[in-house]
């Protein structure tokens, strides 16, 4: 596991050491240029002062000899040393000068002596034929440029482990604000989802903050549904299983066969009616997700309104059939209607909205299923001949768990509650009205249209 700590700290320290290698080599090389300057000037003010001096008195011959060290004078001098010649004619010599030139030319030039580097000067005389020479090893600059260069850069090399100090307190204060939200969301639970203080934390850390808030604003709402969902689901299981239980003791109980077998057909309606509530409960409950995890787990997808609807109306005929109740379905021609809602989604909502219209209609009735193409929309119209819902009670039937009052069919008030959670994900318009001659239940789905798809000319197809 990558540790922002340890991270951080190798890449200060790493870009320390490569700033103090870079000042090293700075140093060093502006020390060299410059101690070659101030010697180079050295030499060729020692020449011009040796040549002087020559022109006042000579000097003591000593071509070649080696020179002893006095007492008083510097292990230098012996990386000194001097010349001077009048044509051929070594005239006078100092410190380690051959017998020979110490250089070709006159002026500067580098030379080797002895297995040594030298640095040279030639001066021309006065006389024709005459130069002076002044070399010097190069040893002492080397020796210089080391000195300077390590007093240079030993306050900075000395300052490491207080550098590894400052940068280790550094990184440990910056990531501080990480450990107390860290230390935030460690005291959060499910019973308490306190949001996490923004205002004090670095702006840096802030949008972390607030999409951990929104997480947790998500997540308290999330749970929040959940209870109530639980709540309500265990109350409304309660009824349905009470009854079941009721029949089943009834047909244990009867001796007679008459009772034992109407008993035994209201434990079959009952287990019905339990068998289609949990299925409604478990469809709500794969709706209760936010908008985001729907769109991950089934896709925004696209497919055909007037296949779903036809198939909705085919797989519920027997159910109409068996209520005396006319079925039809009126569908474009040569047009798939194709919407942007997933084909499982699809034939959820419209066969919610094909049974609940078959409960309410009372036999020898109809139910009428019709897609439109209306300019940029489509339209899903679904009607029936039922008793309608009154006007003050067309919003809230689309709660969960809600009927209105006076109705004789049993239910558990989540059909319209499942086909309004599906049209609040995908942006589906709904509407509630009167049926047709103002007599029971219209309900209009507006959808938009999939981009990309050309209209046909709606041509009616009957299905019945």
């Amino acid at each position: 596991m990558t540790s922002i700590r340890r991270r951080l700290l190798l890449a200060l320290l790493g870009i320390w050491v490569m700033v103090w290698v870079a000042v090293a080599l700075i140093s060093l090389d502006r020390s060299g240029h410059e101690i070659a300057e101030l010697l180079d000037a050295q030499l060729a003010q020692t020449a011009r002062v040796l040549h002087e001096l020559t022109l006042v008195g000579p000097l003591s011959v000593a071509a070649a000899a080696p020179q002893k060290l006095s007492p008083v004078g510097h292990p230098y001098e012996f990386k000194l040393s001097f010349q001077r010649w009048q044509g051929d004619r070594l005239i006078a010599s100092f410190g380690a000068a051959p017998s020979q030139p110490l250089a070709p030319t006159t002026g500067f030039s580098d030379q080797s002596l002895g297995g040594a580097q030298w640095r040279v000067f030639g001066l021309p005389g006065a006389l024709p034929g005459e130069v002076v020479f002044v070399a010097q090893n190069y040893t002492i600059r080397q020796e210089m440029i080391r000195f300077l260069t390590i007093h240079a850069l030993q306050p900075i090399l000395w300052s490491l482990p207080l550098t590894v100090f400052l940068i280790w307190w550094a990184v440990s204060d910056g990531l501080r604000p990480l450990q107390r939200v860290a230390r935030d969301i460690g005291q959060c639970s499910a019973e308490r989802l306190a949001p996490i203080d923004g205002q004090s934390v670095p702006t840096e850390i802030r949008p972390l903050t607030e999409a951990l808030n929104g997480l947790m604003e998500r997540l308290h709402q999330t749970l929040a549904t959940e209870r109530r969902f639980a709540a309500d689901a265990s109350h409304e299981l309660r009824t349905p299983f009470t009854i079941i239980r009721t029949y089943a003791q009834i047909a244990q109980r009867s001796t007679a066969p008459d009772e034992r077998s109407a008993a035994l057909e209201q434990l079959i309606q009952g287990v019905d009616r339990a068998t289609h509530l949990i299925a409604q409960l478990l469809t709500l409950a794969r709706l209760q997700d936010d908008e985001h995890d729907v769109h991950r787990v089934s896709g925004r997808g696209f497919a055909s309104l007037a296949k779903a609807a036809a198939r909705a109306v085919t797989d519920r005929q027997t159910a109409a059939g068996a209520r005396t109740i006319g079925l039809t379905a009126v569908l474009p021609d040569g047009d798939p209607c194709v919407v942007p809602v997933p084909a499982t989604v699809l034939e959820v909502l419209v066969g919610n909205l094909i049974e609940n219209g078959i409960k309410y209609t009372p036999p020898g009735g109809r139910v009428r299923v019709a897609v439109l193409r209306q300019r940029e929309h489509l339209l899903l119209r679904v009607t029936d001949s039922g008793p309608g819902i009154p006007e003050g009670d067309r919003q809230r039937v689309f709660d969960r768990f809600y009927r209105p009052a006076g109705q004789p069919e049993p239910g558990a008030g989540l059909g319209l509650a499942i086909v309004r959670r599906i049209c609040d994900r995908y942006g589906i318009e709904i509407a509630l009205g009167e049926g047709e001659d103002g007599a029971g239940l219209r309900v209009d789905l507006i959808f938009p249209a999939a981009a990309g798809v050309k209209p046909h000319a709606p041509l009616g197809l009957r299905i019945s």
